[in-house]
């Protein structure tokens, strides 16, 4: 999946940290069409996420978005519910 394009089935609230960050971590990546897009941006990437449970999602993005080159991430969540 694409980075921020997360459709799968989010984990119940029992799930532990570590469980939350290893769903995660597996399901996004930043898709090969886009690497040089992002590496060849002269500003920040604006990283925009619906909800925010426990913030691993928006992480592993950004995290993924500035190894594809992005010179800076700016996160903004639309609603936070946790």
């Amino acid at each position: 999946r694409a980075a921020g394009d997360r459709a799968g089935p989010r984990l119940p609230h029992q799930h532990n940290s570590a469980q939350r960050l290893r769903a995660v971590w597996n399901e996004l990546a930043v898709p090969t069409s886009l690497v040089q897009a992002v590496a060849d941006l002269g500003g920040p990437v604006l990283l925009v996420d619906d909800r925010i449970e426990t913030g691993w999602t928006m992480t592993v993005a950004a995290k993924l978005l500035r190894e594809a080159g992005a010179p800076a991430v700016l996160p903004l969540a639309l609603a936070v519910t946790a």
